[in-house]
């Protein structure tokens, strides 16, 4: 295991670029409306950094946090993690010779996007469409318990007005999985 330690020390310092989107296991309660001085994330999939070294899931990354507010234009908050020190499955710890930074991203939900790309590419009659369908799907969905409440609520979600809002606060319950895009601050 020193010797995984020793390689992981020198990919973190002489590894030109990281560049790698990873799905993490937040180990305790974050909310961007109040974030932790520091915080600590659990790797899920063991990472290659390179043809020679992989990080084992299990790794526990901690480190700062760096928010950025939600804005309107439902443009919802953001944040960035900064690793500071790691700790190995065998409990070794250490710290992140060189400046990364993960930033907080979604997986891509495709089928939603070519449902969205379908709706709204073309004239102002499909972008109509667009918000017919989503009123349809508000209905059947009945997230409200009152389907007609449901069907407004998505269409004024779906409409144009909707946008004059603030976007949301990231909340992360802890054992719940998210992704961060690492790269260095030299990329």
């Amino acid at each position: 295991m020193k010797k995984f330690c020793l390689a992981l020390i020198f990919a973190l310092i002489c590894t030109p670029a990281i560049a790698k989107t990873i799905e993490v296991e937040a180990l305790g309660e974050f909310s961007t409306a109040n974030p932790p001085e520091k915080f600590s994330v659990k790797i899920v999939n063991d990472v290659a950094v390179n043809e020679s070294i992989t990080v084992p899931k299990g790794t526990i990354l901690t480190g700062k946090i760096k928010v950025t507010d939600p804005k309107n234009l439902k443009r919802n908050a953001t944040f960035t993690f900064v690793p500071l020190t790691y700790t190995n499955t065998d409990g070794t710890t250490g710290k992140v010779k060189r400046n990364y930074f993960g930033k907080y991203t979604k997986p891509l939900d495709k089928g939603e996007l070519a449902k969205s790309a379908a709706l709204t590419v073309g004239n102002h009659f499909v972008k109509g469409l667009s918000m017919g369908v989503r009123t349809v799907e508000g209905v059947v969905k009945n997230e409200e318990d009152n389907r007609f409440k449901s069907g407004a609520k998505a269409l004024y979600e779906s409409s144009p007005v909707s946008y004059l809002e603030k976007g949301n606060d990231i909340v992360i319950k802890q054992n719940e999985h998210f992704y961060l895009n690492f790269k260095s601050d030299e990329e």
